[in-house]
């Protein structure tokens, strides 16, 4: 999937934040860019930086979600107490749907226990 599926959103603040993270992400040499969401919930794009292709997207929410969307990836803890519940994103166009309300607040690259973590669960 190319990153322009996303840039074309109407998600206020995600041409911006995408821009922006896939610069840090090539010269960083990190594959893993994180969006955090107003409402609290964000994505992870597992993607090649220079070719801005996305080889996965990633949903992720301090609350468990049931819907048809998302498929459950994994639970990861930080230590110092937030659990984070991460899915895989089956359904873009119906996640894009259901975030329309909310903007991008940050971008960060992924990196540390969070990237390892999420490409062992990834490789299952």
């Amino acid at each position: 999937m190319d990153v322009n599926v996303l840039l074309d959103s109407e998600i206020p603040g995600i041409r911006e934040a995408l821009e922006y993270g896939l610069a840090e992400a090539q010269f960083l040499g990190k594959e893993m860019i994180g969006l955090s969401f107003s409402n609290g919930d964000g994505i992870i794009l597992y993607i090649n930086p220079f070719s801005e292709q996305i080889h996965k997207l990633l949903f992720i929410s301090f609350s468990q979600r049931n819907n048809g969307f998302l498929s459950p990836l994994g639970i990861f803890k930080y230590e110092g107490g937030n659990t984070i519940f991460i899915y895989e994103i089956t359904n873009l166009a119906e996640l894009l749907k259901s975030e329309v309300n909310t903007r991008v607040e940050s971008v960060e690259v992924i990196k540390g226990v969070l990237e390892d973590f999420l490409f062992e669960a990834m490789d299952r």
